[in-house]
């Protein structure tokens, strides 16, 4: 409430948005409970718990 939402581009949800498509998840709105907006980013979990690719032997 002490933010002035009149200025500015809006570009920070739709750089949100891509970003998290691009990582293979999804950026979705949802009511907050007394007013507002909740963005809940949801994103896959890695296969390997250390998070390095895997290696392929020859």
């Amino acid at each position: 409430g002490d933010r002035d939402n009149h200025t500015g581009v809006g570009l920070g949800l739709a750089l949100s948005r891509g970003l998290a498509e691009a990582m293979g998840g999804t950026l979705t709105p949802d009511e907050t409970p007394g007013g507002g907006l909740t963005m809940i980013l949801t994103l896959p979990v890695s296969s390997r718990a250390d998070g390095l690719p895997a290696v392929e032997s020859t």
